[in-house]
């Protein structure tokens, strides 16, 4: 009886542990990015989910802007992070590329260890840029004149 109790406690004990941080690099692949592109818990810009943003400003196209709520908090009042201020640690900032009425690509920035990862995947998890590509072509855009960290968006609407 005593085995089965022990048995039974180490069973129990080790259901209810996550493998947590063995690999934490796997958090931040392509296919884990898009699953936090999915999380519906986002702040859209100006808190605004129904309205189109035009694209023809940049490279991505018709769009709809949303940030995590670590990225929500470094806006100011307008809806756009202040001038010289820089988005912390852990913000996540998506972009809903459309085709009409159709999502059809995710664009985003993660940043982590103070920089920006990026990437673009499509919905159906085809990867259009890769985490692991090198980011100077995203970097080289989104580095132009009124960007606010990075972002860019902030200069057009």
């Amino acid at each position: 009886m005593k085995n089965w109790i022990y048995l039974g406690f180490v069973f129990i004990f080790s259901a209810c542990t996550k493998d947590v941080g063995k690999n934490p690099a796997l958090a931040y692949n392509d296919l884990s990015l898009l699953d936090s592109c999915l999380n519906t818990n986002y702040y859209y810009y100006k808190n605004d989910p129904v309205t189109f943003l035009s694209g023809t400003s940049g490279a991505h196209g018709t769009m709809k802007l949303r940030f995590n709520s670590i990225a929500n908090k470094a806006l100011g009042a307008d809806g756009k992070l202040p001038a010289g201020a820089t988005f912390p640690e852990g913000s996540f900032v998506v972009k809903d590329i459309y085709s009409g009425t159709s999502l059809n690509l995710y664009a985003y920035m993660y940043k982590k260890s103070g920089t920006w990862i990026w990437g673009e995947i499509k919905p159906n998890k085809e990867i259009v840029y890769s985490v692991n590509k090198n980011p100077g072509l995203c970097v080289n855009c989104h580095n132009q004149s009124g960007n606010r960290n990075l972002v860019v968006s902030f200069k057009f609407h």
